[in-house]
């Protein structure tokens, strides 16, 4: 573990305790322990009883539950900053999914226990939990809509304009980089590879997205959008 002052610089980083104040974030530092992960390192396992949470720190971790058949089904990729292992915390049921290490990674754990002692000692903290809790219901809400009622190939640009977002970018050309995988948006949106590659494919043609490299460049973000919008993939907020 790193020196008291560089503990707290890191729980700073961490979305849920970025409102916190400076004698608090130290408080918080005495209740974690670092663990550093190797990829393919599973850090929680779906039906898992522990309570821990915790905070990434570094590298890129997957969100992911396997089905009877082998088949996983991705569900976010987390990286600095974010929290994983908050709900189990919170309402003390086994764990909803398993998190997996995409890449190196480090996080600092904290326990249960002091989670939730955490939360209802600091408002700003409940207040970001309520606030990503809703946001995950938002996401979770328009990903069953679009696989109860959408086709594969408005899925797939569904998904394509959820990662130009995710950029945080406002212009109307976007790279992004790396690449996403099409294995990767596959399970995200309940389909195969091949289906996504003919229709990143047939969406080159059309001139919307581009390859340059280990790359993917979304040419014309406002026109995504509006296929995105004309199939009514995704709410506005």
């Amino acid at each position: 573990m790193e020196s008291s002052r560089s503990v707290v610089d890191l729980l700073r980083r961490c979305e849920l305790l970025a409102g916190l104040e400076e004698d608090s974030l130290a408080e918080c530092q005495s209740t974690v322990n670092r663990r550093l992960l190797s990829v393919g390192d599973t850090l929680i396992r779906h039906d898992d009883a522990g309570d821990e949470v915790y905070f990434v720190i570094s590298g890129s971790l997957r969100v992911i539950v396997y089905a009877s058949d082998g088949r996983a089904i991705l569900f976010r990729d987390l990286t600095c900053g974010e929290t994983i292992g908050e709900l189990a915390a919170l309402d003390r049921k086994p764990r909803s999914a398993t998190v997996e290490a995409r890449s190196e990674s480090e996080v600092l754990a904290m326990s249960g226990a002091a989670f939730r002692d955490l939360v209802v000692r600091e408002p700003a903290v409940a207040l970001a939990v309520l606030k990503r809790t809703i946001g995950l219901v938002r996401e979770l809400s328009e990903r069953i809509v679009q696989l109860s009622s959408l086709g594969v190939a408005n899925r797939i640009h569904a998904e394509l304009l959820r990662l130009v977002r995710a950029t945080g970018s406002t212009e109307n050309r976007v790279v992004l980089s790396p690449a996403p995988r099409q294995s990767d948006i596959a399970d995200r949106i309940a389909t195969n590879r091949e289906a996504v590659s003919r229709e990143v494919s047939h969406l080159a043609r059309e001139g919307l997205v581009a390859r340059q490299g280990r790359n993917l460049i979304v040419t014309d973000v406002e026109r995504l959008g509006r296929l995105v919008s004309a199939a009514g993939c995704l709410s506005s907020e």
